[in-house]
């Protein structure tokens, strides 16, 4: 529900506890992590390409997608033919969007899996041809861009898509020889498994990360792939943290005694419209956006890769839980679409500054002459939970202040150079942005 205007009301407060101060108490750490929208995207771009999809992409100034490559697209029964995947890689770079490569999205396997170097065969073809300033893209006028992150069986463990289970230790062997292959050309080339069904990591039952975490821990892997659909009555956000992507990937790191090193994205997620309305979703979905982009280390920093959400594409009347727009050319969004173009809009040609997922559930950016503050005010999400945000550290250079929250832009207020305020008459139970701002030009 909008905070009416007449009620958010706000004071000037010279002395109070600075957030930023709050924050660091904890533990959170400066970070650097530049343009978080430009870190969100969405997926599946076919080998073919799709200019419909790449366009709303652009639209929306997110900057990632994922391109599936099924074994018809990566394999010839001899050779890997990384050609195929040729169009989608250069309407990609068209559109200023990054992609990342999914071997096998759906895991309904055409024969044998294959092993240890037929997969080697497959990551190193693919990265000579797609990575930054390869001989490939270099011939087609190319430079200083590519594909960075590969990626392999995706949810290997949903049956309704590979009836037939892969063995787990035939699964790592290739999840081996994919890695091996892509870093034979190149060591800062990024492989990580296919995301990992959430239910299976919560459950300590996945014998397929299990498999491979001998191959995070020698440093072949990168990155932990965790797909959540948040849900309110299997997985909902009113219990707190405990589902969040931080508290799992905690999780998965303790039990599996993976490095701190190692990274984190997810290629699929979403709040789902299933017994909420299009609206409630939305609200969920702002406060899921965040949880995914912040989520750090034990030290502290921020080691989100990329966010994908599911699925920015499909039309809400056929997908009713997961679909973001009601047309997709020109891409017209549903709330919750609204919701991921606000987000990469907002934070263009910012950093995350500071963070504190675990605690405060405060998040700092900054960056062309502006700064941000996001505050998850959820009960279990935030110590800081409730009704009044205290800000300090507005720039001297900041005329207004916008409060956002997930149905857009609630008010402004006017700051009149003063750089302390307590934001009043908030609700709890949601999450906030913050946007101080100069007045425009």
């Amino acid at each position: 529900m909008p905070i009416p205007p007449s009620s958010c009301g706000y004071l000037l407060r010279p002395t109070c506890l600075a957030i930023a101060l709050a924050v660091a108490a904890t533990g959170a750490a400066r970070h650097g992590e530049a343009d978080p929208g430009r870190r969100i995207g969405g997926g599946n771009i076919p080998v073919r390409g799709d200019k419909a999809k790449l366009e709303a992409l652009k639209a929306i100034e997110a900057g990632m997608c994922r391109v599936p490559v099924d074994a018809r697209a990566y394999w010839d029964g001899r050779a890997a033919t990384p050609e195929k995947a040729d169009a989608a890689v250069l309407m990609a770079h068209r559109y200023g969007i990054t992609p990342m490569l999914l071997f096998e999205y759906y895991t309904r396997w055409h024969g044998e899996l294959g092993g240890y170097d037929k997969w080697r065969a497959i990551g190193r073809a693919f990265a000579e041809r797609f990575r930054p300033d390869s001989g490939w893209l270099k011939s087609k006028g190319i430079r200083g861009w590519g594909v960075t992150f590969y990626s392999a069986i995706n949810e290997p463990m949903w049956k309704s898509n590979n009836p037939t289970p892969i063995p787990p230790a035939q699964y790592a062997r290739a999840m081996e020889g994919l890695a091996d292959g892509v870093h034979s050309v190149g060591a800062k080339l990024r492989v990580s498994p296919g995301g990992y069904q959430e239910v299976p990591l919560f459950q300590r039952r996945n014998p397929y990360i299990q498999a491979v975490a001998p191959l995070y821990r020698n440093g072949k892997l990168h990155a932990v792939d965790i797909h959540r659909y948040w849900d309110v009555k299997y997985v909902p956000m009113q219990k707190g943290r405990a589902h969040s992507l931080q508290s799992q990937f905690d999780m998965v790191k303790k039990w599996l005694g993976l490095p701190d090193s190692v990274r984190f994205y997810t290629t699929e997620m979403n709040f789902k419209k299933r017994l909420v309305t299009e609206e409630q979703a939305a609200e969920g979905l702002l406060t899921a956006l965040w949880d995914a982009l912040t989520v750090v280390g034990d030290d502290g920093k921020v080691v989100t890769e990329f966010v994908l959400p599911w699925n920015l594409f499909n039309l809400a009347a056929k997908d009713t839980h997961y679909g973001m727009c009601t047309k997709l050319d020109p891409w017209t969004p549903t709330a919750r679409g609204k919701v991921i173009r606000m987000v990469c809009r907002l934070t263009g040609g910012m950093e995350i500054v500071s963070t504190d997922p675990r605690k405060t559930g405060v998040t700092v950016l900054a960056g062309a002459g502006r700064k941000l503050w996001v505050w998850q005010n959820r009960k279990g999400w935030s110590s800081l939970h409730g009704k009044a945000f205290h800000i300090d550290g507005v720039p001297d250079t900041a005329t207004q202040l916008h409060v956002y929250a997930w149905n857009g832009l609630l008010r402004t207020v006017p700051l009149n150079g003063r750089t302390s305020l307590i934001l009043r008459d908030l609700l709890p139970g949601q999450t906030y942005m913050f946007l101080a701002k100069p007045a425009a030009p």
